[in-house]
């Protein structure tokens, strides 16, 4: 399927959807997922957004509907509102890399320039604080930040949200004694290392230097294993079928037991602004990346 194949494609669906309106949506999306998987493939991110959306789990009334708190309109609205986005995305990526021949070495730079950043603010509540602080910080530069307060609705998965840190273009980690020590954040922090050089995909935010520290790394080395110990004594303790419910959190443990050095080392390593320091800094490097902002 060449370049004008794959516009018309995507512009026929998306006139179709704005002569149908948002409340025939859910008719047109299993097409709409069927185009995206056929121009850019199944595991491609427009496929998968498209099918999270399909599926409702992005959609942020999607919990309120299930409650009453949220009309169907509004759903049907919000569904069509986040296609239209991802069609407008995907019609500009396609654009530019008509030019690819032509300009081989400027290619990812223009299709930067399309849409602003978007960053995943990583961090534990104990730093709510200071997460507040880079959040309205960089919303006043019209960067998109997500966040737990904003992309998961009552008794929407955490673990869902969780993985959607590798969604955005960034991720900025607040990182403390209590974030190093904690589940979830360690847990997203597991999510962005799936990602080929992260390292380039993360803005570590170091509140607790302290971490710099080898004893202190050999500390939360040693925390980790020595929970990974705790819960395979309690999980012994229990009925194979309680104790197979509950392994899920036995495997998160001893994955960051098995990856937390080598993040510890990666963090260390890098420049990293003063916290104070961050907000700016974040600022600087994205411009530097040449984004759109």
């Amino acid at each position: 399927m060449d370049v004008k194949d794959k516009l018309h494609k995507l512009s026929f669906e998306k006139n179709q959807m704005m002569k149908d309106g948002p409340q025939n949506i859910e008719d047109v999306e299993p097409t709409i997922c069927q185009i995206l998987e056929d121009i850019f493939g199944i595991g491609s991110e427009y496929t998968k957004k498209a099918n999270k959306i399909h599926g409702g789990f992005i959609v942020p009334s999607s919990a309120k509907l299930m409650y009453g708190q949220a009309s169907k309109e509004q759903y049907y609205k919000e569904k069509f509102e986040m296609y239209m986005k991802l069609i407008l995305q995907a019609e500009a990526y396609i654009s530019v890399d008509e030019y690819e021949s032509s300009f081989p070495d400027v290619k990812e730079e223009q299709q930067k320039a399309f849409t602003s950043p978007r960053i995943f603010l990583s961090y534990c509540w104990a730093n709510t604080d200071s997460a507040n602080v880079i959040d309205d910080y960089l919303k006043e530069k019209g960067i998109t930040v997500t966040r737990d307060v904003r992309g998961v609705d009552n008794w929407q998965s955490l673990k869902e949200f969780m993985q959607t840190i590798r969604d955005n273009d960034f991720a900025v980690l607040l990182i403390s004694d209590a974030y190093l020590k904690s589940t979830n954040c360690m847990y997203e922090v597991l999510e962005v290392m799936k990602e080929k050089k992260y390292q380039t995909r993360i803005f570590p935010a170091v509140i607790d230097s302290i971490i710099y520290s080898t004893d202190k790394q050999f500390e939360y080395v040693r925390y980790w294993q020595d929970r990974v110990k705790t819960l395979k004594l309690n999980l012994s303790s229990l009925e194979y079928t309680n104790g197979l419910a509950l392994g899920h959190e036995l495997k998160k443990a001893e994955d960051i037991s098995r990856t937390i050095a080598e993040f510890l080392v990666t963090v260390s390593d890098m420049k990293n602004p003063a916290i104070n320091n961050i907000n700016d800094a974040i600022y600087e490097k994205l411009r530097f990346l040449n984004y759109g902002i």
